[in-house]
């Protein structure tokens, strides 16, 4: 289902986790992660407006890129109905899931850069994945945002995967943030897709404002800007997916229990929709499993338009990390 965690259409009917089958798989682009999980193809391509690469890979156990905002053509992505002007054109991505970062980056070559339709897609160049070492690799990582919930096991995972790295990088740090409000970021991100989606719909009782639109861009700049700034001084940041691990299939919108504790439904793809809002390229890789054995993935995120140098960061991540394990059964 469209603007949902879960996959679930009254067509098709439900999309299940291949690691347990009352589970979900995430959404919006769960089942082309649960396929890839499951060996049903070797990779896929979803998109990703609010982690809805990123969760799925996460709650399956694959790998999942969100490119820069604006790197691969978002043509036919939102069907527009009625010929109404094409709506979506910022946040939203294109991206490959897939069950090694090598696979990411082959595919990542095929989609990425423009193609003569999409005019919001600039002609920067997309390189080859690079070889890189991790001594030479300043790492930073955050075991979450203020204000945002994450289960235990998580924040766990990843401490774990930094202590690991520690003494193979120049440097591994869990260093001060940009100065944000992170739960504003989220709202404001909300307030855009809300915005972009609703547009041109005509139950749409709480059209925004040209003003409003340019204010909440104004925003989003100095987020960007600071996030920016950040990379200045790190190679890569690693932190959460998703405040759980996949989640019991439940009404859209039902609180979700994480560790003992009711949070929002909607908190779920946080982390990655922080993301979303900034524009930075984002990859998912799966870590470990929770004590129910459920998959538990690690986002590493980059500076705007470095998805090649990103994803050989990934790789050389990948090498302490080890292969992933695949769903009993399949």
């Amino acid at each position: 289902m469209l603007s949902d965690y879960q996959t679930s259409n009254p067509i098709f009917g439900r999309t299940n986790n291949p690691w347990n089958l009352e589970r979900t798989p995430g959404g919006s682009s769960g089942g082309a992660a649960s396929a890839v999980a499951a060996g049903l193809t070797p990779f896929d391509v979803g998109t990703d407006l609010s982690a809805s690469i990123r969760l799925p890979a996460h709650f399956c156990g694959v790998c999942g890129l969100k490119p820069t905002e604006r790197r691969v053509s978002l043509v036919g992505v939102v069907p527009d109905p009625h010929g109404s002007p094409r709506s979506v054109r910022l946040m939203s991505c294109v991206g490959p899931i897939a069950r090694t970062v090598d696979d990411l980056s082959l595919l990542f070559g095929i989609i990425g850069g423009p193609d003569g339709r999409d005019t919001d897609v600039d002609p920067v160049p997309i390189d080859a994945m690079p070889r890189l070492s991790l001594s030479d690799l300043r790492i930073a990582y955050a075991v979450t945002f203020p204000g945002v919930p994450l289960a235990s096991h998580i924040r766990d995972a990843v401490e774990s995967l930094a202590k690991r790295l520690e003494p193979l990088c120049r440097t591994v740090e869990q260093p001060s943030l940009p100065e944000l409000d992170f739960t504003a970021d989220l709202k404001s991100a909300g307030a855009l897709i809300g915005m972009l989606t609703g547009a041109f719909d005509p139950q749409n009782r709480s059209r925004s404002t040209v003003a409003d639109y340019l204010t909440s861009l104004d925003r989003r700049d100095r987020s960007i800007l600071a996030w920016e700034r950040f990379f200045d001084s790190w190679d890569v940041l690693i932190c959460p997916p998703s405040m759980t691990t996949a989640f019991p299939h439940c009404e859209p919108g039902s609180p979700l229990q994480v560790d003992g504790r009711k949070e929002i439904y909607w908190s779920v793809a946080a982390h990655g929709t922080l993301f979303n809002y900034t524009g930075h390229p984002a990859i998912v890789l799966p870590y470990a499993h929770d004590p129910e054995g459920l998959p538990i993935g690690v986002q590493l995120v980059g500076r705007r338009w470095s998805e090649s140098r990103l994803l050989g960061i990934a790789n050389a991540v990948s090498s302490v990390i080890g292969e992933s394990r695949r769903p009993h059964g399949y």
